[in-house]
């Protein structure tokens, strides 16, 4: 039995690390209302280290940046109010976050990662 259970937490583990960008480019997606092809999706973001960095590539107006931890708990936040352009957030500690993004045409865009130290 305890066998069996310990095989359930590391294969737990392992899918809930592997949804989570450690470095490199995060996978950016649109909230489900939006009906829009991954290529055209105008935002990318990265991150290495405890730096976040997200970019805008298109000219959409304000863009609201807003970081929050696994328990949907706010860690840091920016504007890009002129676009195309770039934030860099620095995440202090490590864990799981999700960087969501909102257009001030109401568009919202996310990605989920993971800091280490």
């Amino acid at each position: 039995m305890l066998k069996k259970l310990s095989i359930i937490l590391i294969m737990a583990f392992a899918l809930t690390a592997n949804a989570f960008q450690i470095s490199g480019p995060i996978d950016i997606r649109a909230v489900a209302n939006i009906e829009q092809p991954k290529s055209d999706i105008p935002i990318s973001a990265t991150i290495d280290g405890h730096a976040l960095t997200i970019y805008v590539n298109e000219n959409v107006g304000i863009a609201h940046i807003v970081v929050t931890n696994r328990n949907g708990v706010y860690t840091d936040s920016d504007n890009l109010f002129h676009t195309p352009d770039m934030a860099t957030l620095l995440i202090e500690d490590e864990g799981f976050y999700t960087v969501t993004i909102t257009l001030n045409t109401g568009d919202v865009y996310y990605g989920d990662f993971m800091v280490t130290e």
